[in-house]
């Protein structure tokens, strides 16, 4: 039995180890990752010792339930008829769900999450220098947006500010390396560093810096009120205070440019919003996205628990809103570009009710590992630092359950799992 269970964790291990090197950069590998990594979680529930079952894994559990019977209504012609591409949509809600099977072997979480991480790391990194080999600089020093998100994937911009967050709040981990890995630690993870920042500003995406503002004013805020508690040489935080100002001085320089160019035109629509109203202003992105919302919003009272169904919503858009020149002539938007309204708009209340239980569950039972494991506490900054710039991104965009997307999804929410379980060898409950 125990060769088995060696078999099912190591096809296990090396399944996850794929899906996390080519989470943000490939999906054929990460598909063969995902599948390689179930195969070994379910011989694992089959032959060996189970996890206790726990709040966590009722939710994920009455969430599949729910994704499959709305999908089941929408079949039988509950919803909105002019979604299309109803299994696609439905399976891309779906994936997301595969990190419960796969947290199966929590033994040595916090060392299994900081490998799947660096592996997603460096296929982020060998994906943007893949690309900046074939299509060079100049149009970086030009100052002109890098392709569409560097062409693939879709999210780069959410993956550098993940990454760029993550490394930035674990400083004092990395930097602190003994040994022989020491500075091979520091020059990789200040290289990464300066690469995530070249996507922020190349990829030109006001999602991510909208997120990384919220998560730097926050943090800010948080570190100006622990210095000023703190006791002790005043010199030595006062530097430390002079040095993050200039830091965000040069961040702000540095991203100064890029913001300007993407948004005066946006600028200017919504001073006309605000002096004359939105059915009076230009299109642009802005204005688009604020009539798709109030759209949407209008359709939410007429299928307010169960939602109108998965799919692009082009057609439902180009239908409703052609008319009004609410688009760009020959735009099509196939989603609600705000992650929290599509769900509505697609799911219904019970949708999102159950989405937000899971999520908050897996954050407490974060926080109440970390309150026991002084292993995990020094990570606590840099996880909430990564889902908060992650949900404020969400508010205007909609990729975490693209096809393109869902493999950094399952990440994240595998991590925030197997570091609120902890190892169920070291005598506390792994129960919630």
């Amino acid at each position: 039995m125990i060769g088995a269970q060696d078999r099912w964790r190591a096809l296990l291990a090396f399944g996850l180890g794929l899906l996390a090197l080519a989470s943000v950069w490939k999906t054929a590998p990460a598909h063969v990752g995902a599948a390689l990594a179930l195969l070994g979680a379910l011989a694992g529930l089959a032959t060996g010792p189970r996890p206790r079952w726990d709040s966590v894994d009722t939710v994920a559990s009455l969430l599949a339930c729910w994704l499959v019977a709305r999908y089941a209504l929408q079949l039988a012609g509950v919803g909105e008829p002019m979604l299309i591409e109803t299994r696609g949509g439905f399976l891309d809600w779906l994936w997301p769900l595969l990190f419960a099977p796969l947290a199966v072997d929590r033994r040595n979480p916090l060392q299994r999450v900081q490998t799947l991480w660096l592996l997603a790391m460096a296929g982020f990194a060998a994906g943007v220098g893949g690309y900046f080999l074939s299509a060079g600089v100049g149009p970086l020093l030009a100052g002109e947006r890098l392709g569409f998100h560097l062409r693939r994937p879709l999210g780069v911009g959410l993956y550098a500010g993940a990454f760029l967050l993550s490394l930035a709040f674990t400083a004092p981990l990395w930097w602190r390396v003994e040994g022989g890995w020491r500075w091979p630690a520091r020059v990789g993870a200040i290289a990464v560093i300066l690469l995530c920042a070249v996507v922020l500003v190349g990829a030109q995406n006001r999602s991510t810096w909208l997120g990384l503002a919220a998560v730097g004013v926050a943090a800010a805020g948080v570190v100006l009120v622990h210095a000023l508690r703190q006791r002790g040489d005043r010199r030595r935080r006062y530097a430390l205070l002079l040095a993050a100002t200039a830091l965000l001085a040069g961040t702000v320089a540095i991203l100064k440019g890029p913001i300007e160019s993407r948004t005066e035109v946006e600028r200017q629509a919504v001073d006309t919003v605000l002096a004359q109203g939105l059915d009076t202003a230009a299109p642009t992105s802005i204005t688009i996205r604020l009539r798709i919302w109030s759209y949407a919003l209008g359709r939410v009272p007429d299928a307010p628990l169960f939602g109108h169904g998965f799919g692009r919503v082009q057609d439902v858009l180009g239908r409703d809103l052609r008319g009004g020149a609410a688009l760009l002539e020959g735009e099509r938007q196939d989603h609600l570009h705000s992650t929290y309204l599509q769900t509505l708009y697609g799911q219904g209340l019970i949708g999102c009710v159950l989405w937000a239980t899971l999520g908050l569950l897996l954050v407490r039972n974060l926080i109440r590992r970390a309150r026991r494991d002084a292993r995990l506490r020094p990570l606590v900054p840099a996880i909430l630092a990564v889902l908060g710039f992650t949900a404020v991104w969400a508010l205007t965009d909609y990729r975490l359950s693209h096809p393109d997307m869902r493999f950094f999804t399952i990440l994240l929410l595998l991590a925030l799992r197997l570091l609120g379980s902890g190892d169920p060898r070291d005598g506390q409950s792994s129960s919630t």
